[in-house]
């Protein structure tokens, strides 16, 4: 099982940007306008993982605040890493950024886009101990190698890891709720891009909550990417001669920041990850639509009512994908359960695996029937979370077409990885993002 512990977090400084006063845009609805303690209004000063910045969206950030988190997480510099390092010991020097005192574990909540102004689901800010994905730990979907390549160039410039991962667990016991009734004083709060309101507060460390943590089975629900660089950057930290020999857990690279959420009991949201084609033949891609075969029906249906159909079959039990095509033409594919079963048992993956609808487009449709590889990812497949952005690059020409797909589920996700599978790359979307600059986690050993 994980190793759950607190640590000594780097935040945006509460001399500085604390008050005792809550500003209006940070505040909760009907929540008096003093603070027990102290509290930062880091809306100007957070950014969204380095995986969803579009380039308007960085510029945006930069122009918002000098010291914008942006600036680490994806700095616009010529040579990124190097800025963000010097950025970063900069924010130390000048009182920007400040560590915490002692060790400390954090609550860490978010509003859902129905409630902006109520951050109703909780999970614990906290260190988690790194080890291999199997039993602790389990991953549940591919990854690619650039973003890792990237990361770990940025981590071994900084020696920090800036954005939370994100990773969900599944206990429904009545303690729960005893355990996170933690007060606390210390608190920062932002609104994302979206205006949905984040908060952290520091909470003394807790024994029993740190035990309860420690007994849970975590599956990576975002932050793939960043988990495996973790791993990479602590191998090459302990294959450094004089710590070849430190005890497990003994040096800060042995550590990687989590916000572990109860999925059995809060309620996250799982988007779905739209694909996008290029350079592969009309004809073969012409002929999903005109000669589906056996496995699949295609009904024509209009590309702004696709999405909506998709939901309407939510939980229907045959594998169903919205296609829309450069010409404008845009149809419902719909498959036979029975008939792609079959197909799929010749995959040598688990059953689990064999019916989810991602595992289905990238073999049935996308390799069977386009040649598209899981290499292209990237190239030849692209992902966007948007429908709407999907039918407008199909219609600017970015894409031949868009496949949109239905979200997956929490469940499916958890039964993958606990088989020790993993979907194809960009199965979920956690909506929303945990925010870059609440909280970061220094790697330097004293």
């Amino acid at each position: 099982m994980p190793l759950v512990r607190p640590f000594r977090g780097i935040g945006y400084a509460l001399d500085r940007y604390g008050s005792d006063r809550i500003p209006a845009r940070i505040r909760l609805p009907e929540e008096p306008s003093n603070h027990p303690g102290r509290v930062a209004d880091l809306t100007d000063l957070v950014s969204p993982p380095f995986d969803v910045i579009s380039p308007d969206q960085r510029r945006d950030l930069l122009e918002r605040d000098p010291h914008n988190a942006v600036r680490l997480e994806l700095s616009g510099d010529s040579d990124p890493h190097a800025a963000a390092a010097k950025a970063l010991a900069n924010w130390l020097a000048d009182g920007t950024l400040e560590h915490r005192s002692d060790p400390t574990l954090y609550y860490y909540t978010h509003a859902k886009p129905e409630a902006p102004d109520d951050p109703s689901v909780v999970g614990v800010l906290a260190r988690v101990l790194l080890e291999p994905f199997g039993d602790g730990v389990r991953a549940h979907e591919h990854t690619m190698a650039g973003p890792k390549v990237d990361r770990l160039g940025l981590m071994n410039a900084t020696h920090a890891q800036l954005s939370p991962i994100l990773a969900v667990y599944l206990e429904p016991s009545t303690r729960y709720h005893n355990l996170m009734s933690r007060a606390w004083t210390d608190e920062w709060r932002a609104r994302d891009l979206d205006g949905l309101l984040h908060t952290v507060a520091a909470v003394e460390p807790d024994d029993q909550l740190t035990a309860y943590l420690s007994r849970q089975q975590l599956y990576i629900a975002d932050g793939h990417h960043r988990y495996e660089t973790a791993l990479a950057y602590q191998a090459q930290v302990r294959a450094y001669p004089p710590l070849k020999g430190a005890a497990p857990g003994s040096l800060a690279a042995d550590w990687v920041m989590m916000v572990l959420v109860n999925a059995q009991i809060e309620q996250l949201e799982i988007r779905a990850t739209h694909r996008l084609v290029r350079g592969v033949e009309d004809h073969a891609l012409h002929s999903l639509v005109s000669e589906p075969g056996p496995l699949f029906q295609a009904i024509p249906v209009a590309p702004d009512e696709l999405a909506g159909r998709l939901r309407q079959l939510r939980d229907a039990e045959e594998p169903a994908f919205g296609v829309v095509m450069a010409d404008g033409a845009s149809f419902l594919l719909i498959g036979d359960a029975d008939a792609v079963r079959d197909r799929m048992r010749r995959e040598p993956i688990s059953t689990v695996l064999q019916r989810l609808d991602l595992s289905v487009l990238h073999r049935v449709l996308l390799a069977d029937r386009l040649g598209l590889k899981p290499g292209d990812a990237g190239e030849r497949i692209l992902y966007t979370t948007d429908p709407v952005d999907a039918l407008a690059r199909v219609r600017s020409g970015d894409a031949q077409a868009a496949f949109l797909v239905r979200a997956s589920r929490l469940d499916d996700l958890a039964a993958v990885a606990t088989a020790g599978e993993v979907m194809p790359e960009k199965a979920t979307y956690f909506y929303p993002k945990l925010l870059t600059g609440m909280v970061f986690h220094p790697l330097e050993d004293d």
